[in-house]
């Protein structure tokens, strides 16, 4: 062997001997083998949170390859109710260790809204403060501490942003924002008149019943209707229109009919009355969140050719304007411009101040005298199925028991049929 190879080996055989001594050592010295060891589990420094529970992760107690860490005296004053920095000392056979324990407040605020948001006021108006609340862990209630900036100018449309923002004694800081949109007031619309050169004679709506499920003849020609935004057949295709009329009836039937409507994933449109839609918010929102779509059928459920002169007019515009402005502050959203008459029946002079107004009116190519509660179920399945037809606009009235019991069998059949259903705002109005 030569010299540089004796040199290598001997080299490795002192450091393979430097190791096992040291490790040797370790386990005689510093394992608890031979002498008592006494060592922190975890950290040396700890953090916790104020008012959080604290787990001590304890110590290694041992010796002669036994545990004793019930046998270590552990003495602390670790308050975790208040911010500061502690102390846990353990003690054991003439040893002792250290545990700094840091009690901190880390956490910011809860800092939580009230009322809507986002929130959707109208023009003009002054803007009520909904509210809020901040609560921290350790400060306690810090609402009166809350600071604001606020840039909506409620006489200007557009989207605004109010910032809220908190910060306790310990620096930790919250915020949130509410978006605020200064909506167009419906009820500013007016309307010049200028009407008197329109016939304002009532004109009860009727229709020619199809035969053979072919699509049918109105009362007044297709061509004059869209004339003023309005129709009574949607296009020649096998769907389905559904309205329902409903002004606040003592007996009705519209909530179970809904339920029968969404097993069915059908969606529908529900012209209603202003205090309708006011004293069922609920139901109307839930409505909306189907899919389903709301149209107005005006405030009173007046014959509005009685309004349609140049005393009136601001009136009629109020039944309209009123009804769209209850449907906004109810859902938050503006509502869908789509009309039904109340009564059954409008004058030229009607149709022509509601197109006006900005809206599409919707007569219908099927109903049938179903005002009354006392409708079978039998008699309303058979109407509504021996009159089907394409594009047909179905009114319906929830007042009646009939028209609830029928409609699952019904939807059932049409489906069967390949027919599906629409909403009336996805007609298109061809002049």
């Amino acid at each position: 062997m030569s010299r540089r190879c004796k040199v290598y080996v001997y080299t490795g055989v002192f450091i393979v001997a430097v190791l096992l001594m040291a490790l040797i050592i370790k386990l005689f010295f510093f394992s608890g083998w031979l002498t008592p060891l006494l060592s922190l589990k975890g950290e040396k420094v700890m953090e916790v949170q104020v008012k959080k529970p604290f787990q001590d992760p304890g110590v290694k107690a041992r010796y002669h390859l036994k545990d004793y860490q019930n046998d270590v005296r552990i003495t602390s004053n670790v308050n975790r109710n208040r911010i500061g920095e502690y102390t846990i000392v353990y003690e054991w056979k003439n040893k002792t260790v250290e545990r700094i324990v840091k009690v901190v407040d880390k956490k910011a605020p809860k800092l939580k809204l009230k009322g809507d948001n986002p929130l959707r006021i109208f023009e003009n108006e002054t803007y009520q403060e909904a509210g809020y609340t901040a609560i921290d862990d350790y400060d306690g209630d810090l609402t009166a501490k809350v600071q604001i900036k606020n840039n909506v100018n409620t006489k200007k449309q557009g989207n605004y942003k109010i910032i809220y923002s908190v910060k306790d004694k310990n620096g930790n800081q919250s915020s949130v924002e509410r978006q605020v949109e200064v909506c167009p007031d419906p009820t500013n619309q007016k309307l010049y008149y200028n009407y008197d050169s329109y016939d304002n004679k009532m004109e009860e709506w009727w229709f020619e019943k199809s035969k053979n499920h072919e699509r049918n003849k109105g009362a007044l020609p297709s061509s004059l209707l869209s004339k003023y935004n309005t129709c009574y057949l949607g296009p020649d295709e096998k769907v389905i229109y559904l309205t329902f009329d409903e002004g606040g009836n003592d007996i009705t039937y519209i909530k179970e009919i809904a339920d029968v409507l969404n097993k069915h994933n059908v969606k529908a449109t529900f012209f209603l009355t202003r205090n309708y839609i006011k004293n069922e918010a609920d139901f109307i929102r839930d409505l909306v969140k189907h899919g389903h779509v709301i149209g107005n059928h005006t405030w009173h459920h007046y014959d509005m050719t009685t309004l349609a002169n140049s005393s009136k007019v601001d009136d009629f515009v109020k039944e309209i304007t009123e009804t769209s402005k209850t449907y906004m502050e109810v859902v938050g959203e503006p509502m869908k411009k789509i009309f039904r008459f109340p009564k059954g029946g409008a004058s030229e002079r009607t149709m022509k101040m509601v197109s006006d107004l900005g809206y599409k009116s919707f007569n219908w190519s099927h109903a049938y005298y179903d005002f009354a509660s006392d409708v079978s179920k039998e008699e309303a399945l058979k109407t509504l199925i021996d009159h089907y037809h394409n594009g047909a606009i179905y009114l319906l009235h929830p007042s009646n028991k009939g028209n609830y019991e029928a409609m699952d069998e019904f939807l059932t059949q049409m489906e069967k049929l390949g027919y599906r259903f629409d909403t009336v705002d996805h007609i298109q109005i061809i002049k």
